[in-house]
């Protein structure tokens, strides 16, 4: 073997090494997506740190929770319903 194969198989080595690990590599591993939390999740908190000290009872908190979450999610329905009505007139 001369010193040109040796260098030649060194780059193929590597080459191949790289390509096995990006076959290996899962979708999600290789993008670096960075999640945003939750949009009420200060709401929650909040609620849950004064039931926490009692300074609202436990069920209360719960209810308001629950209530907050269906109140957003009717809201945002109803935008929906109210742009679909003016992309249909349109």
């Amino acid at each position: 073997m001369n010193a040109i194969s040796v260098v030649e198989t060194k780059e193929r080595r590597t080459r191949r090494q790289t390509a096995t690990k990006r076959r290996n590599m899962s979708t999600r591993a290789s993008r670096r997506v960075t999640r945003r939390p939750h949009p009420r999740v200060g709401w929650y908190a909040g609620l849950a740190v004064m039931a926490a000290f009692e300074i609202i009872e436990w069920p209360l908190a719960i209810m308001m929770m629950l209530g907050h979450e269906m109140a957003h999610r009717v809201h945002n329905q109803a935008l929906r319903d109210f742009a679909e009505g003016i992309e249909a007139g349109a």
